[in-house]
């Protein structure tokens, strides 16, 4: 498959990887929970990409690492290209894009989803056309699966147009609207339009007597029935009564290794809506002294320090459990000299 070279995009076929091999230089993994896995690959073609392994509800992919954006430079047409290979055929793939004004505010994303082959044995290229408004200054991409399922992305890419260029495009095949909202993640309700009633100016005249036999209710003598039309959201049986299942909590536990030295490196980020507790647990196995910061977020994107950095003594393991809510949460360390950390990541639902 053949792309432009112009690319605007750092390390768009992930060729160059991070000093410790594991991920692809300049981009980072986002969304996904405990069970979901990113794996980087290097194939015998001389081609690498990033596998996503996902058996959530919600999203998993990956996004630039914030000093690594696409710098816009005033140009205004832009063509942006994605080439994956969907392991699972009809998976939904999606592409956002977050506008930055001069300032660094970020300006909600543009939404693109897009349905993969049915053929899971080729790569297959996604192409979208779009326009950047003149306060835009730069572009920051994010891509994955939406949803469970296996993807493997190949390459990125994005190159401004010329209006010529632009226009000769889109006469070809037309451009589609962007989205101007964020994708809710998990089941979307769609709204349904009610008839509006119609008034009707008819003359009603009511009589009716209303016995009622009021008295003090108890559980020997009194009961209430709760029957449903199916098994949800209320269970029920064939005869209308209720059921109850009465669950305990659920148990969570991921490991990860992490080497870590001078430069600042971070753990998988997790997304803990859903859990009611959960804590980190870090041992240094290395011979240095490490440094470790907990950081929450509410989008995966903008992340905050939360309590004080903890030193991590060689052969020694602590315990970091934040005591405040954001739905993603992250590990921050550093190190005096190269060592390694085991990070137990251990929740209840």
């Amino acid at each position: 498959m053949k792309m432009t070279v112009s690319n605007q995009i750092c390390n768009g076929n992930f060729l160059k990887a991070c000093e410790h091999e594991d991920f692809p230089q300049d981009w980072l993994p986002i969304g996904g929970n405990y069970a979901s896995s990113w794996n980087y690959i290097r194939e015998s073609q001389g081609r690498a990409g990033v596998e996503i392994i996902n058996s959530a509800s919600v999203k998993a992919g990956i996004i630039q690492a914030n000093d690594k954006v696409i710098e816009v430079d005033g140009k205004k047409h832009w063509l942006v290209k994605v080439a994956f290979q969907c392991r699972e055929p009809a998976l939904q793939v999606f592409m956002y894009l977050y506008p930055i004004l001069a300032n660094g505010n970020v300006l909600l994303p543009r939404m693109f989803c897009f349905n993969s082959e049915l053929n899971t044995k080729e790569i297959v290229q996604f192409r979208k056309l779009i326009s950047i408004e003149p306060e835009i200054k730069g572009l920051r991409l994010e891509t994955g699966i939406m949803g469970s399922g296996q993807l493997s992305i190949y390459k990125l890419v994005a190159h401004p147009l010329t209006p010529k260029r632009f226009k000769r495009i889109i006469n070809n095949k037309p451009i589609s609207p962007s989205i101007e909202h964020i994708h809710s993640i998990g089941e979307i309700l769609k709204p349904v339009q009610l008839a509006t009633p119609i008034p009707l100016n008819i003359p009603v005249n009511v009589q009716a007597q209303v016995h009622g036999d009021i008295r003090n209710l108890t559980p020997q003598r009194d009961k209430v029935q709760i029957y449903g039309s199916n098994q949800v959201p209320l269970a029920t049986t064939s005869t209308g009564r209720a059921q109850v299942e009465i669950s305990g909590h659920g148990f969570q536990e991921s490991i990860e290794e992490v080497s870590v030295g001078e430069v600042m490196c971070y753990s998988t980020i997790r997304d803990v809506s859903a859990l009611s507790r959960y804590s980190f647990a870090v041992y240094n196995m290395g011979s240095e002294l490490a440094y470790v910061q907990a950081q929450l977020s509410p989008d995966g994107l903008h992340w905050l320090n939360i309590g004080k950095r903890r030193n991590v003594e060689p052969e020694a393991v602590i315990m970091v459990a934040p005591e405040d809510f954001l739905r993603y949460a992250r590990l921050c360390f550093e190190a005096e000299g190269l060592t390694s950390l085991r990070v137990w990541v251990q929740a209840q639902n």
